[in-house]
């Protein structure tokens, strides 16, 4: 019985230390916080009068601070204001989204109206947007690291703007690259096919020049440098198709001689499919369950020879036979040359992405 009779006072202890909470949070002008904290209630039917009217008061308040500080940073007319406005008036959605549900008579009272505000936000947005993008390409194209970490703060806010823009993953990328002591380019094999040793080799020689100039590029971890960024090229899958020879035969005839005419077609592939994964351990975008960037890969190396063979009267041959006769079969290439030019061409790919 003691402990049924201490149940209803710790209750009771909690509920006065929530609205003790709420009060201070109020004083200290955390509006939308107390708007958060109070707001589930009142829509589940709790109307308790002090809660109502401190949830009023926030409400109106937090408003009017924001439409004021949107209206001066209008008259400003720099184009570096719009992600604050833009965000302001994601908070006055926020808040007018979050009274919706309260019952018809609150809302009279409190004088809540709705809220109007998709044509505003999406010129603020479009505003905020191509501001951040002039602003990060500005600071990426000098390749310095204190821009490099600069543009992260930009690429942040982009990403607070507008999550879903195409753009974010390319500017984490490029943000990222400048702002490491060095970045690491690795290779791995998850497939169930044995490569031969020189393809990793391959992949991963680069030539002078071939990459970014902003940061120094390692093949070989040096535990002397802080790697804040990683390159890993993963192969998932290759395949390698049978030699196939292909031929069509058909018949020619001129001033009443005949030939047969065969057109043959050596063909081989491989196919190496993968993905490129760029991880960013320390950047804040990243998401932890995830590697921050990643590229899938498909690169082929194709072998295709076409020749002509005759069975008859050469002199049967139409000009078009004839300077296909110049043609020979070839050596199909081996699976191991075949593979190290697919290497070659993952190693341009490589290339060309972290140029981008």
């Amino acid at each position: 019985m003691k402990y049924l009779r201490l149940i209803p006072a710790l209750l009771l202890g909690a509920m006065l230390t929530a609205c003790n909470t709420t009060k201070k949070l109020y004083e200290a002008q955390e509006y939308d916080q107390v708007i958060q904290r109070l707001a589930p209630d009142i829509c589940d039917g709790d109307m308790n009068a002090k809660h109502i009217n401190m949830v009023a008061a926030s409400y109106h308040k937090a408003n009017q601070a924001d439409h004021e500080r949107i209206q001066a940073l209008k008259a400003t007319g720099q184009p570096d204001v719009w992600p604050e406005i833009y965000q302001r008036y994601c908070n006055m959605k926020g808040r007018n989204d979050a009274l919706k549900c309260f019952p018809t008579k609150v809302k009279k009272g409190m004088n809540y109206v709705k809220l109007d505000l998709d044509e505003d936000m999406t010129v603020a947005r479009n505003h905020a947007e191509a501001f951040l993008v002039a602003k990060i390409d500005q600071l990426l194209a000098t390749g310095t690291k204190e821009n490099g970490q600069e543009a992260m703060k930009y690429v942040v806010q982009f990403a607070r703007t507008n999550k879903d823009n195409p753009n974010i993953s390319r500017f984490v990328k490029r943000s990222s690259l400048c702002m490491g002591d060095a970045v690491f380019i690795g290779f791995g094999n998850a497939s169930d096919f044995t490569l031969p040793q020189e393809f990793k080799a391959n992949v991963l020689a680069f030539d002078a020049g071939e990459l970014p100039t902003y940061n120094t590029f390692l093949t070989e971890w040096d535990r002397k440098l802080f790697i804040m960024y990683s390159v890993d090229a993963v192969v998932d899958e290759v395949k390698i198709s049978p030699v196939r020879l292909d031929e069509v035969t058909f018949n020619e005839t001129n001033n009443g001689k005949t030939v047969d005419v065969t057109d043959h077609s050596q063909n081989k592939s491989v196919t190496v499919k993968g993905h490129i994964v760029m991880d960013c351990a320390s950047c804040s975008l990243r998401n932890e369950d995830e590697p921050m960037y990643l590229v899938p890969f498909e690169v082929k190396s194709t072998f295709k020879n076409d020749y002509t063979t005759i069975r008859g009267d050469r002199e049967a041959c139409s000009a078009e036979t004839l300077s296909r006769l110049n043609t020979k079969p070839v050596p199909v290439p081996t699976d191991e040359s075949m593979l190290m030019d697919a290497a070659r061409k993952l190693n341009d790919l490589i290339a060309a992405e972290l140029k981008k």
